[in-house]
């Protein structure tokens, strides 16, 4: 048997993708017990009932953005192993066996991370394919969905910091690769990032610009 898991995924009028985004967890081969955390960031669309009829625990908060609701998916959460998902992308087939399998090998393992490959969302249109610029080869992840995080990491390196609008699991991985724990990246795709008109990153690019400026500075700071 594998340890308990859960999966978090924050949601903002997510009802177009969350139920691929969940399905794809459920059809995963984990021999253990999984529970699928929908944090429902505020949203005024069909996302929190189609979380429910899908079966997963739904968190309601005000609109405060993905890293105060992944914050609190990992404080109500129950497992031993915390895997992080966006709302709108897709696990692979084999996602989190793949992601176990070094914590398997070495028990040390508290945090293995895969790779992403983008897609293009089929809603989109030949005449909107110009305004949408997938990546063309798979590439290294940053957490939500390509990640497998063992829950006492986040008592060592803390929670997502919640000044920041974007940029947050950046600024959390800095903190991850500064504590020494033992961690694998693995070659393999584990995550298909789905790209569409309202991907965060596209809708707050100014913003997530200036955080990535303000964590540059912090790491040359060394603060």
């Amino acid at each position: 048997m594998k340890p308990d898991l859960s999966v978090i995924i924050p949601a903002y009028n997510a009802e177009k993708y969350l139920a691929e985004a969940v399905n794809s967890v459920m059809d995963q081969a984990w021999e253990g017990n999984i529970e699928i955390i929908v944090i429902d960031d505020g949203s005024t669309d069909g996302t929190a009932g189609i979380a429910k009829e899908l079966g997963c625990t739904v968190i309601p908060q005000n609109r405060q953005r993905a890293a105060h609701a992944r914050n609190e998916g990992i404080k109500q959460s129950k497992g031993e192993w915390i895997f992080l998902l966006d709302s709108d992308d897709k696990c692979e087939p084999d996602t989190l066996k793949k992601l176990y399998a070094p914590v398997e090998a070495d028990p040390e393992t508290v945090a293995v991370f895969g790779k992403t490959r983008d897609f293009v969302s089929p809603e989109i249109t030949a005449a909107e394919l110009g305004n949408v610029v997938p990546r063309t080869e798979p590439y290294e992840g940053i957490l939500p969905g390509c990640s497998l995080i063992k829950r006492s990491v986040f008592d060592t390196v803390g929670l997502f910091d919640e000044t920041l609008k974007s940029g947050e699991t950046v600024d959390w991985m800095m903190k991850l690769r500064a504590s020494g724990l033992k961690t694998v990246q693995l070659p393999d795709v584990i995550l298909n990032r789905r790209i569409h008109l309202t991907n965060t990153g596209r809708t707050d690019r100014k913003e997530e610009l200036k955080n990535y400026a303000a964590l540059l500075r912090k790491r040359m700071s060394g603060s």
